[in-house]
C-alpha cells in the first residue's frame, strides 16, 4: 500500500497525469450528457441574437449589443453556426475538462494530495457539471475563472510584471464573458499581497490594473464607435439594486423621496395610462407591489426613451436607494435570504426533452393577484423592449416573445427583414436545445447523487481552512 501511494504521489504532478485527468473528465462529461443533454440556459436567446448581429452595421436589437459583452456569444454562437448543437456540446465538454485540469493544477500549489482530492471531487460532483450542460455564460465563466486562478497561483509563486499584466488582461476577459464580473476588478490589486518592497508591489499592481483597463478600454472605444455608448456595457445601474427592491422587497413607493416620485410619474404616464393597463385600471400601489422582470425591462426602456440614455437610469437607481434607506431591514434580510438560498440550492435537472417553440395553447390575457387584475406578460409582447433582446420574455416559448409585424418597432424595411432573419435562426437553434431526450435512468442517477453532496458553504469553509493550514511555505504572499 505504501509503495502504491508513493507511485501515485510521484505521478500526480506529471504531464501524463494532467492528460489522464482530461480524458477522465471528458468521459464523465459524455456520461452525464446521456442524462443531461445540452439544453437552453439562462439568457441563451440573447447571446445567440448578439452573435448574429455582431457584424451588422445597423443591428435591429441595438440595445442588446450594449447590454452584453462579446465572449459568451462568440463561444456559443460559432460552434452552433459551424456544427449545430452537437459541436457546441463538444466544445462545452472540452471546456469542462480544461476547467477540472486547471483547478487540480492550481491545487497542486498546496500539495499533491490537495491536487488529487480536487480532481476526484470535481469528477464525481454532478452539481459542477450541470454548468456545462446548458448553453449559457455559466460554463464559460467557470472555465475562465479556473484558468485565471491557475495564473494567479503561478504569479504568486514567481511574481513578475509580465505575469501580473497577464492576470489583469484575464480579469478583463472575465468581464467580457459577463458584464457583472466587473465586481472582480479589485482583484487587479492582488500584487499588493506579495511581500516585497512596496515599490515593486505598486509597479506590479500598476501592470495588472493597466492591462485590465487597457483591454476594457479597447472594448469601450468599440462601443463608442459603433453604438455611441462610452461604457463596457450598459445597464448596471438599472439592474442593481433596483431589481431586488422592485421584484422581491416591494418597497418602491412615491413617498420614499424625489426619485421615487419621478419614477411614479413615469409609471402613471407611460404605463398605467396606456393599454393594456388602462383598460384594467391597475392602481399605482398594486403595480409597485407586484414587480417582475418583464416590467423592469419596460421601465429600463422607458427611462431611455423619456429621460434619455445620458441619464444612465438615475430614476431607477436612485429610487431603489431611497427604498433601501426607508426599509433597510427588509433589504438586508432579503439579500441574506437570497444569498442563503443560492448557497443551499440543489441543482437538479428533470424532464430534459426537446422543447416546442410555440405554446400549446394561448395563455390567458390577464391574471389576478391580491384582488387586482393585471395584464399577463406571457400573453403580451413588450414592444418597447424588443430592441433590448429577449431578457424581458416571461415565456419559455420563443414564439410568445417575438413580433410577427416588426414595423411596430422599425420603419426601416431592412431592419425589419433582419429582425425576422435573426428570430428565425435563434428559433431554429432553440429547437435543438436539447436535440434529444435524456436517458431516464441516467437522469435519475445524477439527480439522486447530487443532493447527497455537501452544499457550497461546506466547500467554502474547507477551502478557507485549507488556505490557512496548507499554505505552501514557498508562497511569497502575506496571507
Amino acid at each position: 500500500m505504501k509503495h502504491a501511494w508513493q507511485r501515485l504521489d510521484a505521478f500526480v504532478p506529471t504531464r501524463r497525469a494532467a492528460i489522464l485527468l482530461f480524458v477522465l473528465a471528458t468521459a464523465g462529461f459524455w456520461f452525464e450528457s446521456l442524462g443531461w443533454p445540452l439544453a437552453k440556459g439562462r439568457d441563451t436567446w440573447d447571446y445567440l441574437a448578439y452573435y448574429l448581429q455582431l457584424f451588422d452595421s445597423e443591428p435591429p436589437l441595438e440595445s442588446l449589443q450594449v447590454f452584453r459583452t462579446p465572449i459568451t456569444p462568440l463561444v456559443l454562437g460559432v460552434p452552433l453556426d459551424l456544427g449545430g448543437a452537437v459541436l457546441l456540446e463538444v466544445v462545452l465538454g472540452i471546456l469542462y475538462a480544461i476547467s477540472i485540469v486547471a483547478w487540480s493544477v492550481t491545487a497542486l500549489t498546496f500539495g499533491r494530495l490537495p491536487a488529487l482530492l480536487t480532481a476526484v471531487l470535481l469528477l464525481v460532483y454532478p452539481a459542477y457539471a450541470t454548468l456545462y450542460h446548458q448553453a449559457s455564460s455559466d460554463a464559460i465563466f467557470a472555465t475562465g475563472l479556473a484558468l485565471w486562478a491557475l495564473g494567479l497561483a503561478r504569479a504568486l509563486r514567481g511574481p513578475s510584471g509580465w505575469w501580473f499584466g497577464a492576470l489583469g488582461a484575464g480579469i478583463a476577459v472575465l468581464v467580457l464573458i459577463r458584464p457583472a464580473n466587473q465586481v472582480l476588478l479589485p482583484l487587479a490589486l492582488a500584487p499588493l499581497l506579495v511581500p516585497v518592497a512596496w515599490r515593486r508591489r505598486l509597479m506590479w499592481s500598476g501592470a495588472c490594473v493597466a492591462a485590465a483597463v487597457g483591454v476594457l478600454g479597447v472594448w469601450t472605444v468599440h462601443n463608442a464607435a459603433r453604438y455611441d455608448e462610452t461604457s463596457v456595457a450598459r445597464g448596471g445601474r438599472a439592474w442593481v439594486p433596483f431589481l431586488r427592491v422592485f421584484l422581491a422587497d416591494g418597497t418602491i413607493s412615491p413617498e420614499n423621496g424625489d426619485a421615487s416620485r419621478r419614477l411614479a410619474d413615469l409609471i402613471e404616464g407611460e404605463v398605467l395610462a396606456k393599454e393594456p393597463h388602462a383598460a384594467l385600471a391597475v392602481p399605482l400601489d398594486a403595480y409597485l407591489r407586484h414587480g417582475s422582470n418583464y416590467e423592469t425591462v419596460r421601465l429600463i426602456a422607458l427611462s431611455d426613451a423619456v429621460h434619455g440614455k445620458e441619464a444612465n437610469y438615475d430614476v431607477l437607481f436612485d429610487s431603489a436607494l431611497e427604498a433601501i434607506r426607508e426599509h433597510p431591514g427588509t433589504y438586508a434580510r432579503g439579500v441574506a435570504d437570497a444569498f442563503r438560498e443560492f448557497l443551499t440550492q440543489t441543482p437538479l435537472r428533470e424532464d430534459v426533452v426537446p422543447r416546442e417553440q410555440t405554446a400549446p395553447e394561448a395563455p390567458p390575457p390577464t391574471f389576478e393577484a391580491d384582488g387586482v387584475t393585471f395584464p399577463n406578460p406571457q400573453a403580451n409582447v413588450l414592444v418597447e423592449a424588443v430592441p433590448y433582446g429577449f431578457v424581458w420574455c416571461a415565456s419559455d416559448y420563443i414564439d410568445s416573445c417575438t413580433l410577427e409585424d416588426p414595423s411596430l418597432v422599425w420603419t426601416d424595411e431592412e431592419r425589419q427583414q433582419r429582425y425576422l432573419e435573426i428570430v428565425d435562426q435563434v428559433r431554429a437553434w432553440d429547437a435543438d436545445l436539447p436535440a434529444r431526450s435524456g436517458v431516464d435512468i441516467v437522469t435519475e442517477l445524477l439527480n439522486r447523487i447530487t443532493p447527497r453532496f455537501p452544499r457550497p458553504p461546506f466547500w467554502l469553509a474547507l477551502g478557507l481552512i485549507g488556505l490557512v493550514v496548507r499554505r505552501p511555505r514557498e508562497w511569497r504572499t502575506i496571507v
